[in-house]
C-alpha cells in the first residue's frame, strides 16, 4: 500500500471546497462536538469542591450543594450573555473577535491567548480525568496513566483530522450515553431516597484530619475550583458557522440545551455527594468522586457503577473534541489577521484546519507528560484563562450595545454587564485562590503568548511593507552569471550545462578540489565534454565543500554587484528511497548555505537514473 492509499484509509478521501457547506452540523451532532467539554466538566467539578472542603474535615461537606447552586446561577448568567453574543455575531463571536472589535487589539490578543491556553488545558484535563475514571474501575492500570493519556490524544487528533462531521458522528454515542447514564443515576438516587425510602448505603469514611477551619476563604477556594464546570461554555459562540442554517438560531438553541443539561448534572451530582457523605481528599484519590457517588447510589452494584464510570470515562476522553473544534478555528482567524503563522489558516484535505489540530495534539501531550497525567495538578491552571475570556467577551458586548444602540439595547447591555461583572469577580477569586497552587504558570504564559503574537504581526507587517508596490520604480534588468558546480564529468552534468547556456552567456563550471589526484582526469574529460565553458578549480586543502563554494560565490557577487548570480547544482535521482543513503547528498547543504547570499539564485537540475534491468545482474556482475 502506497502513502496516498494509506492516507485515504487513515484520514478519508479528500473533500473538494464546494463540500464545505455539506460538512455543517445539525443540532443533534453539534451538541457532542461543542458541548462535550462543558458536559464532561460535571464529572470533576463536584470532585474539586469536595477536595477543597476536605481541608476542613467532613464537617465542611454540608456546603457542597450551596456552592454548586451558586455555580449554577453563574452558569445561567453566562449562558444568557453568550446567547446574545451568538445572535450579535452570527459569523462567530468568540472572545477574540468581540474584544478586538469593541475594546482594543491588545484586549483581543489577551482574550485569544487566554482561550488558546484554555483549549490546551481542556484537552489535558479532560483526558487525564477520563483516564482517572478508567483507573478507578481498573486500578492495575494506574501505572500506565501517562501512556494511556497520550494514546487517547492521538486517537482524538486522528478522528478530527478526518473532518468535523465525521468526528461529530463518532463522538455522538459517548455523549448521549453519558447523559443517559448519569442523569439516570441522579434520578434513581433521588427517587430511591425520597420516594421509595431505601436506606442509604454507607460508604467507608477515610480518616481525614482537618488542616484548616471552615471559612469564607475556604468556601471561595472551593467555589473557584468548582467553577471549572463552566469551561467550554463559550465554545458554541466560537463555532457558530459550523451549524446548519439558520446558524445563530441553531447555535443559541444548542447553547441553551447544553446549559440546562450541565446545570442538572452538576447540581444532581453535588446533591448526591452531600446526601451520601462522599469524601474526596488528597491521599485518598485513587477512586474518583463520581465513582464514589455511583457506589453509594447503586449500593455498591459493580455493574451499574461500572456503566456510569465507562460512560464518564468515554465523555471525558472525547471532551477534548471541543477544543479540537475551536483551537484550530481560532488559530486560523489569528493567522488570517497576521498574529499567528499563516500555515494555520490553511484548510486540509478534509476541510479542517489540520495544522492547528496537530499543534493542539502536540501541546496537550507535552502538558500531560509535564504533570504526569494528574487531574488535581492540572485543574488549578484551568480556570484563569476561562474566566478571563468570559470577562473580556462580555465587557466587549456591553461596548457593542452602547455603540450599536439598536432595539432593546438597554436590557441587552445590562445582561452582558451583569455577566462581565459576575465572571470578573470569579476571575479575581480564582487568581487569589489558585495562583499559589500553580495558576501562576498561566499568568506567565498568557503575556508570553501575546508578546509572541505581536512579534509575528510585526514580522508580517514588515514583510508587507518590503513587498509593497506603492512608490516602487522598477530597476533595469540585471546581467546574469551562472556557476555550475561539478564534482565529476558524467551524464548527470551535461543537462545542467545545457540549462546554464540557455539562460546566460557568462557561464562557468566550478570544481572544488578535495582530491588533487583526480584533477588531471577531470581536466581531460572537461576538454572533451565541457564545450569551451571555463572551468574554475578551487583548491580545498581541508577537503571542505560548502565553505569554498560560499566564499567563491561571494567573491563573484562582489566583483559583479549588479549581476544576478545563479548557482546550478546538478543532481541525479535514484530509483529507490533507500539508495539515497548511499550517496553524500551534499547538494542539500550547498543549497542551504548559498541561498542565503543576497542576489544569488540556487537551482538544481536533476538527472533521473533509469531502473536497472534484471539482465544487467547476470552472473553477479553489476550494471555498467
Amino acid at each position: 500500500m502506497n502513502w496516498s492509499a494509506a492516507r485515504r484509509v487513515i484520514f478519508g478521501t479528500p473533500l473538494p471546497t464546494e463540500e464545505a457547506a455539506h460538512q455543517r452540523l445539525p443540532k443533534i451532532l453539534a451538541l457532542p462536538v461543542f458541548a462535550s467539554d462543558a458536559l464532561s466538566s460535571s464529572a470533576y467539578a463536584t470532585q474539586e469542591i469536595l477536595l477543597n472542603l476536605a481541608l476542613a474535615g467532613t464537617v465542611a461537606l454540608h456546603v457542597t450543594l450551596p456552592i454548586t447552586i451558586a455555580i449554577a446561577m453563574l452558569l445561567a448568567v453566562v449562558t444568557i450573555s453568550y446567547i446574545q453574543t451568538v445572535h450579535a455575531y452570527p459569523s462567530g463571536g468568540g472572545a477574540y473577535i468581540v474584544a478586538s472589535e469593541n475594546l482594543s487589539r491588545q484586549m483581543g490578543l489577551l482574550a485569544a491567548a487566554a482561550l488558546l491556553t484554555d483549549y490546551i488545558l481542556t484537552v489535558a484535563v479532560s483526558v487525564a480525568s477520563g483516564v482517572q475514571q478508567v483507573t478507578s474501575l481498573l486500578p492495575e492500570l494506574t501505572q500506565f496513566t501517562v501512556p494511556l493519556c497520550i494514546l487517547v490524544i492521538l486517537f482524538v487528533t486522528l478522528a478530527n483530522l478526518r473532518g468535523v462531521k465525521e468526528s461529530g458522528v463518532l463522538f455522538a454515542f459517548p455523549t448521549y450515553f453519558f447523559l443517559i447514564s448519569v442523569l439516570g443515576m441522579i434520578v434513581w438516587g433521588v427517587v430511591s431516597r425520597h420516594i421509595l425510602g431505601i436506606p442509604p448505603y454507607r460508604l467507608p469514611q477515610p480518616p481525614i484530619q482537618a488542616t484548616t477551619a471552615l471559612s469564607v476563604a475556604l468556601v471561595l477556594k472551593a467555589f473557584a475550583s468548582g467553577c471549572s464546570a463552566l469551561t467550554g461554555v463559550e465554545a458554541i459562540s466560537n463555532g457558530v458557522q459550523a451549524f446548519r442554517p439558520p446558524e445563530s438560531k441553531n447555535a443559541a438553541q444548542t447553547l441553551t440545551a447544553m446549559a440546562v443539561l450541565l446545570g442538572s448534572l452538576v447540581l444532581g451530582i453535588s446533591y448526591l455527594a452531600q446526601a451520601n457523605h462522599v469524601v474526596y481528599a488528597h491521599g485518598y484519590d485513587q477512586e474518583s468522586a463520581i465513582s464514589l457517588v455511583a457506589r453509594a447510589v447503586f449500593h455498591n452494584n459493580e455493574t451499574l457503577r461500572g456503566m456510569v464510570l465507562v460512560a464518564t470515562a468515554l465523555i471525558l476522553l472525547i471532551a477534548a473534541n471541543t477544543s479540537f473544534a475551536d483551537f484550530p478555528r481560532l488559530s486560523s482567524i489569528l493567522a488570517r489577521d497576521g498574529f499567528m503563522p499563516r500555515q494555520l489558516s490553511n484548510l486540509g484535505d478534509r476541510l479542517v484546519y489540520s495544522n492547528g489540530i496537530i499543534l493542539l495534539g502536540v501541546f496537550s501531550s507535552l502538558l500531560i507528560v509535564a504533570f504526569h497525567g494528574k487531574t488535581d495538578r492540572l485543574i488549578p491552571l484551568y480556570a484563569v484563562g476561562v474566566f478571563l475570556a468570559f470577562t473580556l467577551s462580555q465587557a466587549g458586548m456591553v461596548r457593542h450595545w452602547l455603540k450599536l444602540r439598536g432595539s432593546g439595547w438597554h436590557w441587552k447591555a445590562v445582561i452582558n454587564g451583569l455577566g462581565a461583572t459576575a465572571t470578573g469577580i470569579v476571575l479575581i477569586v480564582v487568581l487569589i485562590e489558585k495562583t499559589l497552587e500553580g495558576a501562576w504558570i498561566v499568568v506567565i504564559i498568557i503575556p508570553v503568548m501575546i508578546w509572541m503574537m505581536d512579534k509575528v504581526y510585526q514580522h508580517y507587517q514588515y514583510m508587507r511593507s518590503q513587498l509593497s508596490l506603492i512608490g516602487y520604480e522598477p530597476e533595469p534588468p540585471s546581467p546574469h552569471t551562472v556557476l555550475v558546480l561539478i564534482h565529476d564529468v558524467h551524464r548527470g552534468v551535461i543537462p545542467a550545462l545545457n540549462y546554464a547556456r540557455e539562460i546566460a552567456s557568462d557561464v562557468r563550471a566550478v570544481h572544488i578540489e578535495v582530491n588533487p589526484q583526480h584533477t588531471p582526469t577531470l581536466k581531460m574529460r572537461w576538454e572533451q565534454w565541457g564545450d569551451r565553458i571555463p572551468l574554475v578549480i578551487i583548491e580545498s586543502p581541508y577537503r571542505s565543500l560548502v565553505g569554498p563554494i560560499v566564499e567563491y560565490v561571494r567573491q563573484v557577487k562582489a566583483d559583479h554587484p549588479r549581476h544576478i548570480v545563479t548557482v546550478v547544482v546538478p543532481e541525479f535521482v535514484v530509483t529507490r528511497w533507500w539508495q539515497r543513503i548511499l550517496h553524500a547528498n551534499s547538494a542539500v547543504l550547498i543549497k542551504l548555505f548559498v541561498a542565503n547570499i543576497p542576489g544569488v539564485v540556487v537551482t538544481n537540475v536533476r538527472y533521473y537514473l533509469k531502473p536497472p534491468q534484471a539482465s544487467a545482474y547476470t552472473n553477479g556482475a553489476p550494471p555498467r
